[in-house]
């Protein structure tokens, strides 16, 4: 980790703050506070220009006056201020800083000036900082916390990197009445100098975090955090929220920190590339991630389902069962073992359902003993353990009979779970656990003392089950570099060099993909009547005949292509029609591709990605369908094949209704072959290959449009 700037800041000998006072309203005395009372190890130094002493520790009026540099400065003062404030700690000798003060880019051009200087004064001195406009770090192993949230629970396992300083700094109640600890975690801020790519690269080597949790508005470059994210994720799990996808997210973002927004698809393919888990919200962070980092991982996708009650127990399995995890009945001996410890109406099928079974050593040992030593069984969710809250809603009514305090019943239905909450890590396969109590319940309770995630609704639990599939997943994809050549084949730059600034129509487009082994329509191209019947002999009837200009994309649309046409005087016909509506134009004489399924591959362009390469199902109906898959170029081989596997109708690849299969490593080729068009023409601004026919299982393109 040497070189990565966070590792300083996290584990810092000294911090000086300046905007701390005594007055406890304040962000910069509440960050201060948390700071000397949270534990921190270390010397803190605040500056104030009046006060001679901040919260009991010795105050100095300037930055200058400091008897030393310190490891870390902290900023939480008015925005004017900062840029001098950065100098004065780097004349002084200071290397790492955590600039809370907002009012930079996010506010507009005027904070984007004053964010320049900021970064060109850190740069002069060889300053390292975190922000502006955001809310500080956390480090529960040190422990170090510079946000305005008092730490609750220490040593945790869960790094967290948000672009927003909320889910770090003011969450801390909620992830302790979920039972999640945190590890490290940063709030970036603007990402003026330190971003959350950096922070990935951290969390993913620092030894105290076991998965990592993302909160992302936008990002800087999409290239740096593929590859960095890539590497990170085969060592732990990363889950992540994105919310620029909307126009309502994107403007929000902007505005919140000056983030680089995109598409939701575009985002949901730089995960998946990156071996990213995706999620929906920010529990989904918090809770699948703390799920990741705290449990054994998933070998296998056949999970066992414990429960005492029906409903719940249905939906656990119906949620996995849609998420790609096997729910699958137990053999006849296992459901044997199991049903001993079952009333007669129970069901030891998978899921295994006590029907509100009274007696929680059922469903708290006996039975889950059983579950995790079986090797029919990857992973195992309980749903409906709990002992003194359920008896505390019952107190009410058994006082009437039983002279008993509620105290005495409570301490009578406590159930040890020692057994239970020792399996994972001695089996090596995860628990998870549903339940509609909370902390307000005693095996809550010592579930989460003892690292057990629990989840408050059965769908939950199974989709967090999911993420652990998932990650087996990513963590089994073979471990590929792209190839890719240095120069462009010789006759790809010829075609391109010819079409200059006017466009590339469809003859030159195509004899470019052909030039990077991209197999297409036979096809030439015509001037006049007597050169379209002798290419069309050549290439043989029946054939199309299409409009062919760089300054009209969509043919189809404006009648200026004409399929089947079986002989010459069909031909002719044609002819005379098309002239009619270009009459400057050349004609295209292409083959007649009789295919049996019609896919669209392509290339297109985003402010701060690589290209971006599209594969999906083609034809007419291919913008109303949009069953598409993404990835960045360029790709490696497993890259192409995830495409082809992730649209919806990719059941349609194989032997489909009397039609052969297709050739994937054929369409995973020219898949690769567009990456590659993409990242030697970047003046080529998308590529449309619609439709790739399928004739005889074997690919070709019929037509491809190219824009400048």
């Amino acid at each position: 980790m040497a070189g990565n700037p966070i590792e300083t800041l996290m584990n810092p000998a000294s911090i000086a703050i300046v905007g701390a006072s005594n007055n406890f309203t304040t962000m910069g005395t509440i960050q201060c506070l948390n700071l000397i009372t949270n534990g921190f190890p270390g010397e803190v130094l605040p500056i104030h220009p009046k006060k001679k002493a901040v919260l009991g520790k010795k105050a100095y009026q300037t930055i200058a006056d400091l008897p030393y540099a310190p490891d870390v400065a902290v900023l939480v003062v008015p925005t004017r201020f900062v840029p001098d404030m950065v100098e004065d700690f780097g004349k002084l000798g200071t290397k790492h800083m955590i600039i809370v003060s907002a009012g930079f880019k996010e506010t507009g051009r005027e904070g984007r000036a004053l964010e320049k200087i900021l970064i060109e004064k850190a740069k002069r001195y060889g300053i390292r900082f975190l922000g502006p406009n955001c809310l500080g770090i956390v480090n529960t192993h040190l422990p170090l916390n510079i946000t305005v949230g008092p730490i609750q629970d220490y040593n945790g396992k869960l790094g967290l990197a948000s672009q927003s300083g909320t889910y770090i700094a003011q969450v801390v109640s909620y992830l302790h009445k979920n039972g999640i600890v945190m590890s490290k975690a940063i709030s970036v801020g603007n990402e003026a100098d330190i971003d959350i790519i950096d922070c990935i690269e951290y969390l993913g080597q620092d030894e105290t975090t076991r998965a990592i949790g993302l909160y992302i508005e936008g990002i800087k470059d999409a290239s740096r955090f593929l590859e960095v994210a890539g590497r990170m994720s085969r060592i732990k799990p990363i889950v992540a929220q994105y919310v620029g996808g909307t126009e309502a997210g994107a403007r929000s973002g902007s505005s919140h920190t000056g983030a680089l927004s995109g598409p939701d698809h575009l985002y949901e393919a730089l995960f998946e590339q990156a071996g990213i888990i995706g999620v929906e919200s920010i529990e989904e962070v918090y809770k699948v991630g703390w799920a990741l980092a705290s449990q054994p991982k998933l070998k296998g996708r056949r999970i066992a389902v414990l429960t005492n009650s029906g409903g719940p127990g249905t939906g656990i399995a119906n949620t996995c069962d849609r998420l790609g995890l096997e729910v699958r009945e137990f053999s006849p001996i296992l459901q044997e073992k199991v049903s001993q410890f079952l009333q007669s109406q129970a069901s030891a099928r998978n899921p295994v359902d006590l029907t509100f079974h009274v007696d929680m050593k059922a469903i708290t040992e006996e039975i889950p003993r059983l579950l995790f030593e079986s090797d029919e069984v990857d992973g195992i969710i309980i749903h409906g353990i709990m002992d003194t809250a359920f008896m505390e809603l019952l107190f009410p009514a058994v006082r009437r009979f039983v002279n008993v305090s509620k105290d005495e019943l409570i301490g009578m239905t406590k159930i040890g779970m020692d057994e239970l909450v020792a399996m994972p890590e001695r089996y090596g396969k995860p628990l998870l656990i549903s339940s509609f109590f909370g902390r307000e319940d005693n095996c809550i309770q010592t579930f989460h003392t003892k690292g057990i995630p629990t989840f408050d609704a059965p769908e939950k639990a199974a989709r967090a089950m999911s993420a652990f599939y998932k990650y087996l997943l990513f963590r089994n994809r073979p471990i590929e570099s792209p190839a890719l050549n240095d120069t462009a084949p010789d006759e790809a730059l010829r075609l391109m060099q010819q079409s200059g600034e006017t466009g590339i129509d469809e003859f030159r487009a195509k004899g470019i993909l052909r030039a990077y082994g991209i197999p297409t329509a036979k096809e030439a191209l015509a001037s006049n009547l007597d050169e379209m019947k002798t290419d069309a002999e050549e290439i043989g009837y029946p054939v199309v005949l299409k409009v062919c200009s760089s300054k009209i994309t969509h043919k189809t649309e404006l009648g200026m292509v004409r399929l089947n046409l079986k002989n010459e005087h069909e031909l002719i016909e044609a002819y005379h029609t098309l002239r009619a509506k270009a009459p400057d134009s050349m004609l295209l004489v292409a083959e007649m591709l009789e295919g049996d399924r019609e896919f669209i591959a392509g290339i297109s362009r985003h402010p701060g990605f690589p290209p971006c390469v599209l594969f999906g199902l083609g034809g007419v109906f291919a913008e109303a369908i949009n069953d598409i898959s993404l990835r960045l170029a360029p790709l490696t081989r497993t890259d192409a094949y995830e495409m082809l596997d992730g649209i919806s109708s990719s059941k349609a690849l194989g032997a489909y209704r009397g039609m052969k299969p297709v050739d994937k490593e054929a369409l995973a080729d020219i898949l690769i072959a567009l990456g590659h068009v993409a990242a030697q023409f970047s003046q080529i601004k998308e590529i449309d290959l619609n439709p790739v026919i399928i004739v005889d299982g074997k690919p070709f393109v019929a037509d491809a449009l190219m824009v400048i």
